[in-house]
């Protein structure tokens, strides 16, 4: 008698449905030159897609949970022999297939456009742009569609496969799974959509079973909520401290966008929210670097530890290495932040997650058309018609001119003319971040990085912090009315100054000081 072929299914729980990216995504492809942003995936057909390898992988770092090890779920997900253990491992009865992205939740729908997210690192001593730390990136923007499916396959209890398919949709509806690069940086939110969403348990065990999977019988049909009621079985959930900023801008807040304008040089960062509507962004990476630049600030300051100087006549890669010991020197600014250099011992992503914050207000396409010139002819005056001009004063923005003067002439600077087109008036989004406890350790670990974020916060909310760009030419101002917290040793929601002078301080204070009595090379 001939062997069966294949591993022993008696179940499948399969379910069918879109993911909504909350922020912008970016899945890496393949590049071919150098100059051009970091590109985004494409499949065969050249369509944009996030690889099932990519979701799969998202979603089984999301089930480990507080666990370093994968043994406990290696009969789920699958697993190569360790060298001390016998047996020759299996794949994973978790199959997830590749996901479109489109506009709309529809398979045939067009792809999004795709927008540019530039970066760059600052040097620590002389304030401008490090040396090969500039780079950006194309992401596909917020409100668009993944295409989602997900299969388990069980060969004994399905009714613990049916829990966990309900703990990853439910994680997935309430954005806790993060997909793609850069998700420190905000980048990645994706949201499970009610609507449509297919979810049907087919049984191979036994005849009745495979007629309903051959008629489609409507009895396999199962709600979200029915898969919720089992046990999946799984670990602990991370512990994660969520932070949230309420703020007003004192000045114009903004971070610059690689687009000029039609008549206007510098215009603000922008990422589209719809088909037709665009908003303001500050984006994560932007508030991330700002806040790791000021904890360097105050861990330097307590240490009386001096940035080294600048690379005197040395070579680009020279002053590179420089810069990325700059950011690995302080050992709790490398937890909250992560570490820069790929020969550091202990590298790792930051535990500290910077959302992306837009504007309240948001901006008609053509009108932001008209504003680019995208569609519109160079003006012979300089100036936005007037319609145009009424609309951005609406939303609370208007065109700013500069002129650097000449030292010796006291006249206007010959080629020193830009003008910027401010937001003066606008309201955002309150400021969200999250810091991953589980990530930082046991308390003794997690203490004295903690404290650093605490202190950070604390000199925001003074207004001792500038976001944004040109913050040294009056841009970047704030003022913060609330910064709560929640998580962690304050399970309920705590205003910062509350937290600050809790009973749960003390250790955190204490570890603190025995940290800064620590030398750090």
């Amino acid at each position: 008698m001939t062997a069966r072929v294949g591993r022993r299914m008696t179940s499948r729980v399969r379910a069918r449905g879109w993911l909504r990216t909350e922020s912008p995504l970016h899945v890496g492809g393949l590049g071919h030159d150098p100059s051009e942003p970091l590109p985004i995936a494409v499949d065969g057909q050249g369509r944009l897609y996030v690889p099932g390898t990519s979701l799969a992988g998202v979603l089984r770092a999301w089930s480990l949970g507080r666990d370093t090890e994968t043994r406990d779920l290696d009969h789920l997900w699958g697993f190569i022999p360790r060298d001390e253990e016998p047996g020759d491992g299996h794949a994973s009865r978790v199959i997830v297939a590749d996901g479109l992205i489109t506009a709309d939740p529809r398979p045939e729908s067009p792809p999004p456009p795709l927008e540019d997210r530039p970066s760059v690192g600052i040097d620590r001593f002389t304030g401008t742009a490090a040396t090969e730390f500039l780079y950006s990136r194309a992401v596909v923007p917020a409100g668009c569609h993944i295409r989602l499916e997900i299969d388990i396959e069980s060969d004994g209890d399905a009714s613990a496969d049916e829990a966990r398919m309900g703990a990853f949709l439910t994680a997935l509806a309430d954005g806790d799974v993060r997909l793609g690069a850069a998700t420190s940086r905000g980048l990645g939110a994706v949201r499970l959509l009610d609507h449509p969403l297919e979810i049907v348990v087919d049984r191979f065990d036994s005849p009745e079973g495979l007629l309903a999977v051959l008629r489609n019988d409507p009895s396999r049909v199962r709600t979200l909520a029915s898969l919720r009621a089992g046990a999946a079985g799984l670990p602990q959930r991370r512990d994660v401290l969520d932070i949230r900023i309420a703020w007003t801008p004192r000045a114009p807040v903004m971070v610059r966008s690689g687009t000029r304008g039609l008549v206007v040089d510098t215009l603000p960062l922008t990422t589209r929210i719809g088909r037709r509507h665009l908003t303001l962004a500050l984006p994560g990476a932007s508030i991330k670097g700002a806040l790791r630049a000021h904890a360097e600030f105050i861990e330097r300051t307590a240490r009386g530890l001096d940035v080294d100087t600048p690379v005197v006549n040395g070579s680009a890669g020279a002053y590179s290495a420089a810069f990325r010991a700059q950011l690995d020197q302080l050992p709790a600014v490398r937890a909250l932040f992560g570490a820069a250099r790929d020969d550091s011992a202990d590298r790792r992503a930051g535990a500290l997650r910077a959302e992306e914050c837009t504007s309240t207000a948001t901006i008609p396409d053509d009108l932001w058309r008209s504003v680019t010139g995208a569609d519109t002819e160079p003006s012979t005056t300089g100036e936005y018609p007037e319609s145009v001009r009424d609309r951005l004063e609406d939303l609370g923005m208007s065109r700013s001119d500069h002129v650097a003067l000449d030292r010796w002439t006291g006249g206007a600077a010959d080629g020193r003319l830009f003008s910027v087109l401010e937001p003066h008036a606008v309201e955002w989004e309150p400021i969200r971040l999250s810091l991953d406890l589980t990530r930082l350790g046991d308390d003794d670990a997690r203490h004295a990085p903690l404290a650093l974020l605490l202190l950070t916060l604390r000199d925001l909310a003074d207004g001792r912090l500038p976001l944004g760009a040109a913050t040294n030419r009056g841009f970047g101002d704030l003022e913060v009315s609330a910064i709560t917290l929640t998580g962690g040793a304050w399970p309920d929601p705590i205003s910062l100054p509350e937290a600050l002078g809790s009973p749960q301080i003390a250790p955190i204070a204490q570890a603190w000081e025995r940290y800064l009595a620590l030398e750090v090379s």
